[in-house]
């Protein structure tokens, strides 16, 4: 009776551990295999410009040159082209500077995070007090919504925390808004802007 009792015992171990380690998620599985970025949930591709366009970015007024494809494989991050602003002498407040009408899909009111890679060369940012992106969406939930983050010499994986509240409803313009502390002294580049919702 022991043996069949410490059998029974084994065979359920047993089980359990390979229902256990049949678990991978897709992040485990990412980051096994040297994945940049786990995510969890749904992803949506918003911009990745390898349509060898803007797709929908302009500048306005005195910036309405300043936004163009990138096709020097040295400032994409993935593929071969990447969203080129000039923002050469843009001093701080500039939400001019890159505008995007739409349409945007369906998800984008959904969202919850919008990742991009953005590449800032040195010289583009040297003598600045400070450099920062916001990303502005404005909507039918919210007219003005917008999140911030800081830019540095290099590559930047900047990742802008969404309030789905805000973002709910129609959408009507999305804008980069450059913020400085002094003058641009040149370019940044972005690329692969992937919305999680």
């Amino acid at each position: 009776m022991k043996k069949c009792i410490l059998f029974f015992a084994a065979a359920v171990l047993m089980m359990f551990a390979g229902c256990a380690s049949t678990g991978e998620t897709a992040g485990d599985k990412a980051a096994a295999s040297g994945s940049a970025t786990a995510v969890t949930g749904s992803t949506i591709n918003l911009w990745n410009f390898e349509s060898k366009t803007t797709d929908g970015w302009y500048g306005k007024g005195k910036w309405a040159d300043a936004v163009t494809v990138n096709e020097n494989a040295k400032f994409a991050k993935e593929g071969k082209y990447s969203l080129k602003i000039d923002a050469k002498t843009s001093k701080g407040w500039n939400q001019d500077i890159a505008i995007n009408d739409g349409p945007f899909p369906e998800q984008f009111q959904k969202l919850k995070a919008v990742d991009m890679d953005v590449f800032v060369p040195a010289d583009s940012v040297k003598g600045l007090e400070y450099g920062q992106i916001f990303l502005v969406i404005s909507g039918a939930a919210n007219s003005w919504y917008q999140v911030p983050q800081g830019l540095k010499p290099g590559w930047n994986s900047l990742e802008y925390k969404i309030e789905t509240d805000n973002v709910s409803g129609d959408i009507w313009h999305v804008y980069f808004v450059f913020n400085s502390g002094g003058a641009f002294a040149g370019p940044v580049y972005i690329d692969n802007v992937v919305g999680k919702y």
